[in-house]
């Protein structure tokens, strides 16, 4: 039988990791390659959010604009509908790009927002999450739901700036906004219900442009765009459940195993 075993080197040394495998009555080492560790954007933007006055830092976390990986995660879709609803050899609208990455930044805040209300009894009793501005009482939630509101009446205001057709898709969005934490309660395959969340610009996009929705085209990128969510959030759950043992967000949809 094959067993595998990573460990590194003592602290200090080079950072090299080696693969202890053992075979029958063998055993070998095996070197294997590590890549300096990246600086991400969100650390970027977290030293440049630190400026900012005190009071705002819990409401900057409460909204995660401290970590713009989700914010990115729910323009593109946005982009890639605008895109196909450009006209034929003309680039996207400009003006469009810009109202969606807005809205992206402000909706992305109102659903972490949402989510924070509805877990933070959870958040409390997880390691991972018991210090988030709701979870440890940084935030009252009072202040909580003013700030929400505030985030809501902002998105509105971009929103108005579209067509009523697509004013109603954005109303819509609410609703898996709203539906996405309660589903982590009862399902193990929240993923989908993510995905189905985050690709909703994909007709919202198209209609911004058009004043409508076309089947053959926003169906296939939208069940494309949650194809994509189900697997990258796929991927982070089970380095969640690695790393905390708690499946919370539910591996058991695409489960890859990582021991023989």
């Amino acid at each position: 039988m094959l067993t595998r075993t990573c460990y590194g080197l003592a602290r200090g040394a080079p950072r090299r990791v080696f693969l202890l495998c053992s075979y029958v009555n063998r055993t070998f080492h095996l070197p294997v390659v590590c890549c300096p560790p990246k600086r991400h954007a969100s650390s970027d933007m977290g030293r440049r959010l630190s400026r900012l006055p005190g009071w705002m830092d819990p409401y900057i976390k409460l909204a995660r604009y401290d970590r713009p990986i989700g914010t990115w995660l729910l323009y593109l879709p946005c982009t890639w509908s605008i895109a196909l609803a450009s006209p034929a050899g003309q680039l996207p609208d400009l003006y469009m790009l810009t109202l969606f990455g807005i809205g992206a930044i402000l909706m992305r805040g109102a659903g972490c927002t949402i989510n924070d209300l509805l877990d933070r009894r959870f958040d409390q009793q997880v390691e991972r999450t018991k210090l988030r501005p709701l979870a440890n009482g940084t935030i009252s939630l009072k202040n909580a739901f003013l700030f929400l509101g505030f985030q809501l009446s902002a998105s509105l205001l971009i929103l108005l700036q579209l067509n009523w057709y697509s004013i109603f898709l954005g109303l819509l969005s609410i609703l898996p906004v709203t539906v996405y934490p309660l589903c982590k309660r009862v399902t193990y395959w929240p993923q989908i219900v993510l995905g189905l969340t985050l690709n909703w610009g994909t007709w919202l996009g198209y209609s911004a442009v058009v004043g409508y929705c076309s089947l053959p085209v926003c169906l296939p990128l939208y069940i494309g765009g949650t194809i994509w969510t189900t697997i990258y959030d796929t991927v982070y759950s089970h380095q969640v459940l690695l790393s905390t043992g708690v499946p919370y967000l539910g591996i058991r949809l695409c489960l890859v195993s990582l021991t023989p």
